[in-house]
């Protein structure tokens, strides 16, 4: 059964020690941008361990690709995060050196808090700044490239990525792992590249898939990405590859395929390669990964908000120009009226005057006049129905728009 489903059976600790003693590395985009937010410690530990295995690790292009793409969107990222920290504790610091309010501290201990404060900010600020000058001089880029130099997959060429991204396009449909999860509406007045940014984690996959064809041998993924599209998850748990991607893989390449998150690919190749890695450095990469999960489950909730509220602001315009049909419709009709009962008070006027010469003795005069005056005052009744009809449908239309323009400010 193992041969027919080999996805759905994890693999033994002997066939784990076999893929590890002969495969090849390789890191998605994340694990790269992830060694901008590590700790100084942390990072110099997991590029340690990738020197350990530099002879077979391998890059696919679009992971550099990418890497590039958003290297320094990161650190602005933690440049924004370290003012931010400061800008909290000189908040902190201003409420607390205030004696005229509560809360209150010690004279004594206010000097020892502002220099402990002080001192905080000295070292936020400096390391604040050696984030910022990685835009120019960037010590974390310049490792990563000697770990792979000569040692990056070729780029495809347009005709390839169209062709790729057509087949993706019917894999996304059937939600064929991976990248489905990236399913999002082209950006206009771009690069065909960048045209097609929710199908790179297909085009990493099929790079990965080529070279392991290419150089006949297993490939280990190193990914720290949480959905669904690359990892099974069993109620909030990871168990592991999907099925289909080891089963895809082993059909392509005739070779074995796994994937590890940051800290499991440490714990193992600590064991394999007999590394030492401090657990503060484990640890530090787990509340990372906690910490973007988090983050990844919120803006998925906002995300099934946005959808929420745009549907209902559909409903509110289809609404609101309904209610402005109606009441066109409805301003017509009162014209109509208006021009109808204008004519009875011409036709009321002329009876009138008819009946006065007569000395009241016309009867037809009277009875035209009678009837036209009750004609006069159905209408009437019928207009200021459709004022009130009016005022109703405009209130209606107002309503519609300021909860569209409220709609609008909350997914903006």
């Amino acid at each position: 059964m193992k041969k027919t489903f080999p996805g759905h059976f994890p693999p033994t600790n002997k066939e784990v020690g076999r893929l590890w003693e002969s495969c090849m590395f390789t890191l998605d985009t994340n694990i790269l941008l992830n060694l901008y937010r590590y700790s100084d410690a942390t990072r110099n530990e997991f590029i340690r361990v990738l020197k350990a295995i530099k002879d077979r690790l391998w890059l696919p292009h679009r992971v550099a690709q990418e890497y590039f793409e958003n290297r320094l969107i990161v650190v602005s990222q933690q440049e924004k995060a370290y003012d931010e920290a400061i800008k909290t504790i000189k908040t902190l610091q201003a409420n607390l050196s205030n004696a005229r309010q509560h809360p209150f501290l010690s004279d004594k201990l206010m000097q020892k808090l502002t220099q402990l404060l002080g001192d905080v900010v000295v070292e936020l600020t400096s390391t604040r700044t050696t984030h910022a000058n990685r835009t120019s001089s960037d010590e974390i880029q310049k490792a990563i490239g000697d770990l792979f130099n000569g040692r990056v997959g070729p780029p495809y060429s347009e005709e390839q990525l169209e062709t790729m991204c057509k087949e993706g396009e019917d894999r996304y449909v059937r939600k064929v792992p991976p990248g489905y999860m990236d399913d999002v509406k082209d950006e206009p007045n771009l690069s065909i590249a960048a045209n097609y940014r929710k199908y790179g984690d297909l085009i990493i996959w099929r790079q990965i898939i080529e070279h392991s064809t290419k150089v006949k041998k297993g490939l280990i993924f190193i990914n720290d990405d949480k959905k669904e599209d690359w990892w099974l998850i069993s109620h909030g748990k990871t168990i592991g590859p999907r099925p289909e991607l080891i089963e895809e893989f082993l059909y392509k390449t005739g070779q074995s395929f796994h994937m590890y998150q940051a800290d499991r690919f440490l714990e193992y190749a600590a064991d394999f390669f007999k590394q030492t890695i401090a657990q503060e450095s484990m640890d530090e990469i787990r509340d990372l990964r906690k910490l973007d999960m988090n983050q990844a489950a919120a803006m998925l909730a906002r995300r099934k908000e946005e959808a929420m509220l745009r549907e209902e602001e559909l409903r509110l315009q289809a609404k609101a120009s309904e209610a402005l049909l109606s009441l066109e419709y409805t301003r017509k009709r009162m014209a109509d009226l208006r021009d109808k009962e204008s004519k009875i008070q011409h036709g009321k006027a002329v009876y009138q005057e008819n009946l006065d010469r007569s000395g009241g003795k016309d009867h037809e005069s009277l009875e035209r006049l009678i009837d036209l005056t009750a004609q006069a005052a159905a209408i009437e009744m019928e207009i200021a129905k459709y004022q009130d009809k009016i005022m109703d449908i405009e209130q209606a239309h107002v309503v519609a728009r300021n909860k569209i323009a409220h709609m609008q400010r909350i997914i903006e």
